[in-house]
C-alpha cells in the first residue's frame, strides 16, 4: 500500500519528511532512500537536513526511473543500469538507421534518412529514442503488442500512420532482441516475478525496508504500477504537493466546460477555480492517478494551510487552496500592497535593469528580504545569462546584489568543458585564425602554455601581421577541395614569425618568404608557446579526423584535455564533470551496442548534449538565485521573480513529432510541453510567500508600438482586475496599479522626479547627478534654419565643454611644426589627447578568417613600405615582384597575379616621378623658428625640414590624395616660405598623381592665422573638419556636399562623424557645421585652394 502525505505548502512537506527520516532513526548499514524529481529539491532536503541535525549523512538520492531500474534489478537479471535509457538508447538506434537493409523496408522511415549525414542521423536517433521512452513509460500496451508481432490498439491511424507504426514495431523488435528482452519489456518479468514471491521473499531479495517519494510533479503509470507493487514489501511515503484541499478532478477550464456542454457531457464537471482549472492539469491528472486504486493508498498526515495574508496575492492563493472563484470586487487592493505587479519594457535587458532597481528597493524598505530569499526565473535562461552578468555584474559596489545564475549549460559555465568543445569544433571545422586565438585566450589554455595578457596581447599581432586567416596547413586546404597552398595558413604565418625573429626588421626574401611580426628578446618564449599549441591543434586534427570507437573517442579526448588545459585546483572541479560526461559518453556508446567507428562530427554533437543536459538543473544558492522556470520549481520563496514572460516564449509552441503515435490518441496523464508549461506558472505563482513580480518586453524599441505578454500573465491580469473591481469602469484603474509601465531608458527623468511614482525609483546616483546637472545648463542652441525641417534630429545631450577651458600655460606656447600639423588633422583629437590626457580607446578590429579576394587597402601600404627603398634604388618589375610575391598582402591566384602586376606598374610610375624631383643629390635640412604675439602672449613655432632637394620640398605618400595630405603640405610650405631665404616650392607625390605649391609671400600671415586658432583649440572645440571642409571649399561653398562628407549617408560609420573624438568633444552640439565652420573652413583652407597646383582638382 502506499502512504501519501498532501500538502499545498512545500514547507509542510518537507517537516513530514524530516520527521520520519527522524522516526526511522539512522541505520549504518543502509542508506535512507528519497525519491527526488530534481537537483533542486534534493539539495533543499541536504542542506534542511544538515541544519537540523548537524549533518546530511547516509542518505541516498535518487531520481524516479534510476531507483526503479535498481529495484528490478534486485529481482530480473538486468544491466546495472537502463539500456531504455534515452542517452543509451539512441546510439541501439543510431545503428539501426545506419542498416540500409532495415530502413530499406520501411519507406517512411527511408525518406527521413535522404541526404542525412552522420549528425543529422543522431539527431533523428536521439529523437526516435525519447519517443521509445515515452512508450515505455506511457504506453506499454504498444510495446508488448509490438513484441507479439500484433498491432497496437490505436484507433484511427490513417495509412501515414501504419506506416509509421509499421517501422517503428519492428524497430522495437529489433532493440529487443538485440538487449535479450525480445519477448518483453523488464519491467513486465519484474511484474510477473513480483506477484509470484511472497513477503519474505521479496524481502530476501534486498528490496529496501522503505523509501520516500518527495515532490514528484507527476508520475507516468507504469511508474505509479511498479510503487504499488513494490510497496507490498517496502514502505513507499509519498509526499504530493496539490494546490487544492477539495476533491477537484472533475474541475475543467470554461472552455472545456462549454465543449461538454455541447456534446452533453458535462455533468459532475465544472469551473471551481479559473486559474487552478487552466493551469493546474498536470497536477490534476497526476493526483488522480494516485486515486485511481483507492484501496492502494492510505492518505496520511495531509495538511494545508491558508497564506495568512490578506493581500491580493495571498488571496488569489486561498482561492486556489480552497476550489473558489475570487467574486468581482471582493478584494479590497491597499495602497501598499505590491503583491503581484507586471512590469512592461522595452528590451529583456531593460526589464533586468528595472527588476535591478526594485530589488534595491526593496532591500531599502522595511522588513527586507534576504537575498537567499528572492528567486528569478525566465524561460530563456540561456539568452538572458549574459544580460544577467551585464546588468547585475557590473553594479557598483554601493548598488551590488550578490547573486547566481544557476542550471547554466556547462558550455557556458565551465570553462574546461567550453575549452574541450571549442577545440573539438575546431578540428571539425576548418581553423579560422579568430576562433584559434578565442581558444588560446580561454584561462585554461593559456595557462597551460605559459602564456600571460602581453604574451597573447603580442600572439594577436602577430597574427595579423603574419597575415594568418585560417587552415593550420596546406593539406587541410586540399580536405575542402582548394589547392595544397599553405598561403595564410598558421603554417606560413609561423614560418614568417621565425624568419623575422632570425633577421630582424630585414626585408629580405628567404624560401620566398619575408619576415613578419617582429619579435624579439623574450619574446621567444611567446613564440615557442604559441608554436607547441598549433602543433598540438595540428596533432588532434591528424589523430581525430580518422572515426574512432567509444573507447578510442575516449582516450584521444581526455588526452586532448590533459595537454590543451592545465589542471589547476581552481579548475578541479570542472575537470572532474567534464572527465565525467567523457566517461559517461564511451558508457552510452558501448551499451548502446555501437559497433562501428564514428566520425568526429557525430562526437561533437553527442558531447555537447550530454554536457548540456537539462537534466543537471540549478541548486539554490545563498544570493539572489537566476534559473530556468523549471529549475527550482515548487520550492519556496518569499519573492518569486519572473522575467522575459513574453507571448512568444512562454507557453512555447511546442510540436509532437510527426511520427509521434501517442499524439494521435493523447491520454488523460500524458506529458505535454504547454500544459507543462502553464503547470509551472501555477507554482511559481503558489511559490511566491509575499510577492510575485513578472515582466516582459510590452513595448517595441523601434516605435513603441504595444506587444502582447504572455497568455498567462493576460489570464492573471484578467483574473485579479476582475477580482478587485465591482464594475468595468473601476477596472481600468487597477490594471494601471497592478501593470507599471516603464520607459525606454534608464536614464528617463520619471525615474528622478520627486513627484515621481514609487513603483519606478531608479537607485542610479550616476544617471540622478547627470540630469540635476542637465538642469542647471543653458539651453541647447536652435539649429540652422536649414535644418528646420528634420523633426528626427537626435538630442545632443549634455555638452562636454559647457565653457572653454583656461588659456594654455607657458609651456603650450612652444609649438612645434608636426604638432600644428597633428592639430589641424582632427582639432578635437588634439584637444582631448593633448590638453586633457583622454585618448580615445580604439577597439581593436576582428581577426580575419578568410583571406582578400581583392588588393586591401592595409595590404597595399604594407607592400609599398617594404618595396619602396628597392625601387628608388633601381630594382626592376621582376626583382619588385619576387620581393612582393615574398609577402602574402595581395591574394594569390590569377586574379591576384593581375593585381599585383598592376600594383607594381603602379608604384614604378609613383618612384619614377619621385625620382624625377629627388635627383641625385642628398637632402638638405632646414631648421627654424618663428615668434608671434597673440593678446600679451608670445608663441614660438619651431620646425625642421629634412626633404629639400635643391630648394624644394618633396614629400609623398603612397595612397590616393586625401585631405589631411594638402593641409599638411600646405603647413609645411608655409613654413619653409616663412623662413627660407629663397624661393621655395613644395611638390606631394600620391600614387594618383601629385600637386605643388609655389612661393607664397603671405606666408607668415597664414601661420599666424593658423598659430592663433592652435591656441584657441587648445581651449575648446575648434569646428574645423578637414575632410567636410575639403569638400566645402573644393565645391565651391556647396554646404551640401560638406554635410554629405560630415555624415555620408550610405554608410554613416564612413562619415568624419563617426570619428570618437568628434562625437566627444562635440557633444551637446547641435549642428558643427554651423557658420564658424564655414568661417574656418575658408581662412584655413581657401587660401591652400586657390594656390595649390593640381590637375586632379
Amino acid at each position: 500500500m502506499l502512504h501519501v502525505s498532501f500538502s499545498n505548502r512545500f514547507e509542510l512537506l518537507l517537516e513530514d519528511l524530516l520527521q520520519q527520516l527522524h522516526e526511522k532513526g539512522p541505520d549504518p548499514f543502509s542508506a535512507q532512500q528519497i525519491i527526488i524529481p530534481s537537483t533542486a529539491i534534493g539539495r533543499k532536503i541536504e542542506l534542511t537536513i544538515a541544519d537540523r541535525y548537524g549533518i546530511c549523512a547516509n542518505v541516498e538520492f535518487s531520481y524516479l526511473g534510476q531507483w526503479l531500474w535498481k529495484q528490478i534489478a534486485l529481482i530480473v537479471d538486468v544491466e546495472r543500469d537502463s539500456p531504455f535509457a534515452p542517452d543509451v538508447l539512441a546510439w541501439r538506434v543510431y545503428e539501426a538507421l545506419g542498416d540500409a537493409k532495415f530502413t530499406g523496408k520501411h519507406a517512411r522511415l527511408k525518406s527521413y534518412l535522404e541526404g542525412a549525414d552522420a549528425v543529422m542521423r543522431l539527431d533523428l536517433a536521439r529523437r526516435i529514442a525519447q519517443l521509445i521512452e515515452h512508450y515505455i513509460t506511457y504506453r506499454p500496451h504498444f510495446l508488448a503488442a509490438w513484441s507479439a508481432k500484433k498491432r497496437a490498439p490505436i484507433e484511427g491511424l490513417d495509412a501515414t500512420g501504419k506506416e509509421d507504426e509499421a517501422w517503428q514495431a519492428a524497430l522495437w523488435r529489433r532493440i529487443s532482441a538485440e538487449i535479450g528482452a525480445a519477448t518483453e519489456h523488464p519491467s513486465v518479468t519484474f511484474f510477473r516475478k513480483i506477484e509470484s514471491m511472497d513477503h519474505a521473499a521479496l524481502a530476501a531479495a534486498g528490496l529496501p525496508e522503505s523509501a520516500h517519494v518527495f515532490c514528484l510533479p507527476s508520475l507516468p503509470p507504469l511508474y505509479l504500477h511498479m510503487l504499488r507493487q513494490l510497496s507490498r514489501v517496502t514502505r513507499l511515503q509519498l509526499y504530493v504537493l496539490n494546490p487544492c484541499q477539495e476533491y477537484w478532478f472533475e474541475v475543467v477550464d470554461r472552455k472545456r466546460l462549454s465543449w461538454l456542454a455541447a456534446k452533453g457531457k458535462a455533468e459532475h464537471h465544472e469551473v471551481g477555480n479559473s486559474l487552478l482549472a487552466a493551469w493546474g492539469k498536470q497536477t490534476q491528472a497526476h493526483i488522480d492517478l494516485l486515486y485511481s486504486g483507492e484501496s492502494e493508498i492510505e492518505v496520511t498526515d495531509s495538511a494545508f494551510e491558508p497564506s495568512g495574508r490578506e493581500t491580493l496575492l495571498g488571496r488569489i492563493q486561498d482561492a486556489i487552496l480552497e476550489l473558489k472563484e475570487l467574486q468581482a470586487g471582493s478584494v479590497t487592493l491597499a495602497k501598499d500592497d505590491r503583491s503581484l505587479e507586471v512590469h512592461v519594457c522595452h528590451s529583456l535587458t531593460r526589464e533586468l535593469e528595472v527588476l535591478h532597481d526594485q530589488l534595491l528597493a526593496l532591500f531599502a524598505g522595511p522588513n527586507p528580504p534576504k537575498p537567499q530569499e528572492i528567486l528569478v526565473v525566465t524561460p530563456q535562461l540561456e539568452d538572458a545569462a549574459p544580460l544577467i552578468d551585464a546588468v547585475f555584474g557590473t553594479a557598483p559596489h554601493g548598488r551590488y546584489i550578490p547573486y547566481a545564475i544557476t542550471g547554466q549549460p556547462q558550455r557556458r559555465s565551465n570553462p574546461i568543458a567550453r575549452a574541450l568543445c571549442d577545440v573539438v569544433a575546431l578540428t571539425a571545422g576548418r581553423h579560422p585564425a579568430s576562433e584559434v586565438f578565442d581558444l588560446l585566450m580561454q584561462a585554461p589554455v593559456a595557462a597551460r602554455f605559459g602564456l600571460h595578457a602581453s604574451d597573447l596581447e603580442a600572439i594577436r599581432v602577430w597574427i595579423e601581421q603574419a597575415g594568418i586567416r585560417w587552415a593550420l596547413e596546406g593539406e587541410e586546404r586540399k580536405a575542402f577541395g582548394l589547392p595544397a597552398s599553405e598561403f595564410h595558413s598558421f603554417a606560413d604565418g609561423l614560418q614568417r614569425l621565425y624568419l623575422a625573429y632570425a633577421m630582424g626588421e630585414s626585408t629580405a626574401c628567404v624560401d620566398g618568404r619575408i619576415g613578419a611580426g617582429n619579435p624579439e628578446g623574450q619574446e621567444a618564449l611567446a613564440l615557442g608557446a604559441f608554436w607547441r599549441f598549433v602543433e598540438e591543434l595540428r596533432r588532434l586534427r591528424r589523430d581525430w579526423r580518422r572515426p574512432h570507437d567509444a573507447a578510442g573517442w575516449r582516450e584521444v579526448l581526455g588526452g586532448a584535455l590533459e595537454r590543451l588545459a592545465l589542471d589547476a585546483i581552481e579548475w578541479a572541479e570542472d575537470f572532474r564533470v567534464v572527465r565525467r560526461a567523457l566517461a559517461d559518453l564511451q558508457d552510452h556508446m558501448e551499451r548502446g551496442g555501437l559497433k562501428d567507428p564514428v566520425p568526429l562530427e557525430v562526437v561533437q554533437s553527442a558531447l555537447g548534449e550530454l554536457l548540456d543536459d537539462p537534466a543537471r538543473g540549478g541548486v539554490p544558492s545563498g544570493r539572489v538565485t537566476f534559473s530556468s522556470i523549471s529549475s527550482l520549481r515548487n520550492l519556496p520563496y518569499r519573492i518569486v521573480c519572473a522575467v522575459g514572460l513574453d507571448d512568444s516564449n512562454f507557453p512555447t509552441a511546442a510540436r509532437a513529432l510527426e511520427f509521434d503515435l501517442m499524439a494521435l490518441a493523447p491520454q488523460r496523464g500524458d506529458r505535454q510541453r504547454r500544459t507543462d508549461e502553464r503547470n509551472l506558472f501555477l507554482d511559481s505563482l503558489l511559490s511566491a510567500r509575499e510577492r510575485l513580480y513578472l515582466s516582459y518586453t510590452g513595448r517595441s524599441v523601434r516605435d513603441n508600438s504595444p506587444k502582447p505578454p504572455s497568455v498567462l500573465i493576460a489570464e492573471l491580469l484578467d483574473y485579479a482586475v476582475r477580482a478587485c473591481s465591482r464594475d468595468v469602469e473601476g477596472e481600468e484603474a487597477i490594471r494601471r496599479r497592478l501593470v507599471i509601465e516603464h520607459p525606454l531608458q534608464p536614464f528617463s527623468p520619471e525615474y528622478f522626479a520627486s513627484d515621481a511614482d514609487p513603483k519606478k525609483r531608479s537607485f542610479n546616483a550616476e544617471y540622478c547627478e547627470a540630469l540635476r546637472a542637465q538642469a542647471f545648463t543653458p539651453p541647447s542652441p536652435e539649429p540652422l534654419a536649414g535644418d528646420a525641417d528634420d523633426d528626427e534630429a537626435p538630442d545632443p545631450g549634455l555638452p562636454f565643454f559647457p565653457m572653454p577651458l583656461a588659456s594654455p600655460e607657458p609651456e603650450w606656447r612652444v609649438v612645434r611644426l608636426e604638432q600644428l600639423r597633428q592639430f589641424f588633422a582632427n582639432p578635437c583629437r588634439y584637444l582631448l589627447r593633448q590638453r586633457l590626457g583622454i585618448a580615445m580607446p580604439e577597439q581593436a578590429a576582428e581577426l580575419p578568417d578568410d583571406e582578400p579576394f581583392l588588393p586591401e587597402w592595409p595590404g597595399r601600404q604594407a607592400m609599398a613600405e617594404r618595396l619602396l627603398a628597392p625601387a628608388l634604388e633601381g630594382a626592376g618589375e621582376e626583382a619588385l615582384l619576387a620581393l612582393a610575391r615574398g609577402g602574402n598582402e595581395f591574394p594569390s591566384g590569377p586574379l591576384g597575379d593581375a593585381a599585383l602586376a598592376a600594383e607594381i606598374r603602379q608604384l614604378r610610375t609613383f618612384v619614377q616621378g619621385l625620382q624625377e624631383d629627388i635627383g641625385g643629390a642628398p637632402p638638405q635640412p632646414h631648421a627654424a623658428a618663428l615668434e608671434f604675439e597673440f593678446e600679451g602672449e608670445s608663441w614660438r613655432l619651431e620646425g625642421a625640414v629634412g626633404e629639400l632637394h635643391s630648394g624644394r620640398l618633396v614629400r609623398l605618400r603612397y595612397d590616393d590624395v586625401r585631405a589631411t595630405d594638402y593641409l599638411a603640405g600646405w603647413i609645411a610650405h608655409l613654413f619653409l616660405c616663412a623662413t627660407l631665404e629663397g624661393p621655395a616650392v613644395t611638390r606631394w607625390h600620391s600614387r594618383n598623381g601629385f600637386y605643388e605649391l609655389q612661393p607664397y609671400v603671405e606666408a607668415r600671415e597664414r601661420l599666424a592665422e593658423l598659430m592663433a586658432l592652435y591656441r584657441e583649440g587648445l581651449q575648446a572645440p575648434l569646428h574645423f573638419f578637414p575632410k567636410s571642409a575639403w569638400a566645402y571649399v573644393t565645391g565651391d561653398g556647396d554646404l551640401g556636399k560638406a554635410k554629405g562628407r560630415w555624415q555620408h549617408w550610405k554608410n554613416p560609420a564612413f562619415g568624419e562623424s563617426a570619428d570618437p573624438a568628434y562625437r566627444l568633444a562635440l557633444r551637446g552640439v547641435t549642428d558643427p557645421l554651423d557658420a564658424r565652420f564655414i568661417e574656418l573652413a575658408e581662412r584655413v583652407l581657401k587660401p591652400l585652394r586657390q594656390h595649390v597646383t593640381d590637375p586632379r582638382l
